[in-house]
């Protein structure tokens, strides 16, 4: 379910959302990269979240943090997130629900990050929807496990862990971003998700 098996132009098709984002964070890659690089100041101005911009009035942050990143590394780390993750949900809720399930993640995880802010730290990345993914499947794998391969619910155990783990260990993370995320995800799950949805090909297991 998570192997992308599908050439660029029926990815396209199949996943309008998805690919919509991760061109949107793609353009602002290459923004990013001719117009100063990766330098706090240069990620402040195309977007990033910083508290006290935020409390001088612009909230708009609270949005598009999620579209910058800090790093290539990052970048790159956070759209593996989207295109795996991201693709079964996009077909099991249809376009419109994903986009709104999307968006609510982003400001509501932007709106608990201006809540618990780290003063002097610049929050940037859509990791918070990557864990808000995650916090969909943990819900499907604990009260909809019908709807996964039990390969599939081993997945996202693994992953979720292993991203819970990073979370902690690596110093840059904001780990208050990807528990709000995951927390998020996980709430919103039973509203969004209907009892008959079924990813392409589940079974009952």
């Amino acid at each position: 379910m998570f192997l992308v098996t599908e050439d660029f132009k029926t990815f396209i098709k199949k996943y309008p959302i998805t690919t919509v984002m991760v061109g949107i964070c793609s353009i602002l890659v290459i923004i990013t990269t001719f117009t100063g690089g990766y330098t706090i100041q240069n990620i402040i101005n195309l977007g990033g979240y910083e508290h006290e911009l935020v409390n001088q009035g612009e909230i708009w942050r609270l949005f598009t943090y999620a579209f910058m990143h800090g790093s290539y590394a990052h970048f790159f780390m956070n759209m593996t997130f989207m295109i795996i993750l991201g693709r079964p949900l996009e077909r099991v809720l249809g376009s419109l629900k994903f986009l709104l399930f999307y968006l609510t993640t982003v400001i509501i995880t932007g709106l608990i990050i201006n809540f618990f802010y780290t003063p002097n730290t610049v929050e940037t990345g859509a990791s918070g929807v990557g864990y808000a993914f995650l916090g969909m499947y943990l819900f499907i794998t604990l009260f909809r496990k019908n709807m996964l391969f039990s390969d599939d619910r081993k997945f996202v155990i693994t992953f979720l862990g292993i991203g819970l783990l990073s979370s902690l260990i690596i110093p840059s993370t904001s780990l208050t971003g990807h528990l709000a995320g995951l927390i998020i995800g996980f709430i919103i799950t039973p509203i969004v998700l209907n009892k008959a949805s079924s990813f392409q090909n589940s079974v009952n297991v």
